[in-house]
């Protein structure tokens, strides 16, 4: 049961009710009223009757799920992978965490404790599978719970048999069923006929069943995607300025970059993850635009971020923990370095990187931009910009014309700028046109190139032309629609000048 702050004033018992079926039934019930005999599923009128001075308050399923989603957010400084359970369970890998607390049973009394500390129920246990812990958590005594890990232990499956079949998590009508006949522990049922058995308990148990001893591996979606590469540590003493952080961060570099180094990966967002005494967790993210595995690169980006930050850090009591994930990684290509001098080497694509990530952790990732080329039909929309940060989509080059011809200018106007054409014929090319108030003369012309629109938004086709005046001058022109479709003509515009 989680409280949500309005518990009572003194020693009376309390319980949280809701609407059920027409009724008003206990929904969570603390440990005072639990020993006064008031259990779940109760009458509030009945619970009431049994003890005049209960303090009943009414669930709130939606303050509930919102502390229990901050409790799980501050369970992430002992583990990057939490899983929320509602409605009021959790479940935290702590594989390959459980050193840095000395061992398991210490990770596990220390996550119980602080949340007691503050004010919180919690059981926990440490178990080969979900499944197994769950049933630990809330069905085993006080003193199996005391006892070392069941990770550790190679009884557990032993353990987890002497349980009662409601430890597995079935539904309460199913349970029941088995308890009506007969079966009221989890051991009863290990060997028992699957046939049989799901057949009455249905196929939900059986699931649950090989879910809690291993033999069916049960999927677990963690409340934020877990990092495929991260670093933790823990400080004795909490961490107040600036130049701690900074060091912090340079150590944990230091552990991502070997694990990047076995995987052949480099980094593209790596976020670092300060975990407050105070509960509350700062998160200072940094992007690159190429895959990145070098420490002190990452830290010119922290000192950056660090830099901007500033006061807006917070620290208040300090940090207990810092985490680095690398929230985004790719495969990185070792290239070989050529023997160029260094003014050579001084404008490579590393260096214009570089630059660009400083710049994006300095001003931000919409101020920093690049050109970028889109394969599109429409000219004004084949070109535009992107984040410094964003990867090209990879296409190919595009090779010139075998003949030499440019077929596209060096300038583009958008919008096209209209013009008054003299031509031949209707759908031929101009003769003379009128741009700027100045009469253009043509002597040469090129074309038409037809370009369609886009349909969908009512585009309407175009017919481009390459023209040539008397002084050299070369233009893009196009007419936008075709001579017999509408009631006006079609409409001729200048795009683009090629020199």
């Amino acid at each position: 049961m989680i409280r949500s702050g309005r518990g009572p004033s003194d020693d009376r018992p309390l319980a949280v009710y809701a609407k059920e079926n027409g009724a008003l039934q206990l929904k969570g019930v603390d440990a005072r009223a639990s020993k006064l005999g008031l259990n779940l599923a109760m009458s509030l009128a009945d619970a009431r009757a049994m003890q005049p001075k209960l303090e009943a308050v009414e669930a709130e399923p939606e303050e509930d799920a919102r502390a229990l989603d901050n409790i799980a957010a501050w369970c992430e400084r002992f583990t990057p992978i939490v899983v929320v359970d509602p409605p009021e369970g959790l479940f935290l890998d702590v594989s390959g965490c459980a050193h840095l607390f000395d061992g398991e049973e210490n990770l596990r009394v220390e996550v119980v404790t602080r949340l007691r500390a503050q004010g919180f129920g919690a059981r926990a246990a440490i178990a080969p599978t979900p499944g197994c812990a769950w049933a630990f958590a809330r069905y085993a005594k006080q003193k199996q719970r005391l006892t070392p890990s069941l990770a550790m232990s190679e009884d557990w499956q032993a353990q987890l048999a002497a349980l009662p079949v409601e430890a597995l998590r079935l539904e309460p009508s199913a349970a029941a069923l088995l308890r009506r006949l007969g079966l009221k522990t989890i051991g009863q049922i290990l060997h028992a006929p699957r046939s049989a058995f799901t057949a009455r308990a249905g196929e939900n148990a059986m699931l649950r069943l090989d879910q809690a001893l291993g033999r069916t591996q049960e999927a677990l979606t963690p409340r934020r995607p877990a990092p495929p590469v991260f670093a933790l540590r823990r400080f004795l003493e909490p961490v107040f300025t600036a130049d701690a952080v900074l060091q912090v961060a340079q150590d944990l570099c230091g552990g991502v970059v070997e694990k990047l180094d076995a995987r052949g990966a480099g980094i593209l967002r790596a976020e670092l993850v300060l975990f407050g005494v105070d509960g509350r967790d700062r998160v200072i993210g940094v992007n690159v635009s190429k895959p990145l595995r070098e420490v002190k690169p990452l830290m010119r980006l922290f000192r950056e971020k660090l830099n901007i930050v500033g006061e807006n850090l917070d620290a208040e009591f300090g940090f207990e923990a810092a985490r680095l994930d690398v929230a985004r990684l790719a495969e990185f290509n070792q290239r070989t370095q050529t023997l160029v001098s260094v003014e050579a080497s001084a404008a490579t694509d590393e260096t214009i990187s570089g630059i660009a990530d400083v710049l994006t952790s300095r001003l931000g990732p919409k101020r920093v931009v690049r050109p970028t080329v889109h394969d599109e039909h429409s000219p004004e929309r084949a070109a535009g910009w992107r984040s410094a940060l964003s990867r090209s989509q990879g296409g190919k080059a595009k090779k010139p014309p075998t003949d030499g011809v440019q077929r596209r200018p060096v300038r583009l106007f958008s919008p096209g700028q209209q013009i008054e054409v003299m031509a031949g014929v209707p759908d031929g090319p101009p003769i003379k046109f009128r741009w700027r108030r100045v009469m253009r003369e043509v002597v040469r012309a090129e074309g038409p190139e037809r370009i369609s629109g886009d349909w969908q938004k009512r585009e309407m086709t175009r017919d481009y032309y390459r023209l040539e005046d008397k002084q050299g001058r070369r233009y893009w022109i196009y007419r936008e629609g075709l001579y017999g479709e509408g009631e006006k003509p079609p409409l001729w515009y200048l795009h683009g000048l090629f020199a």
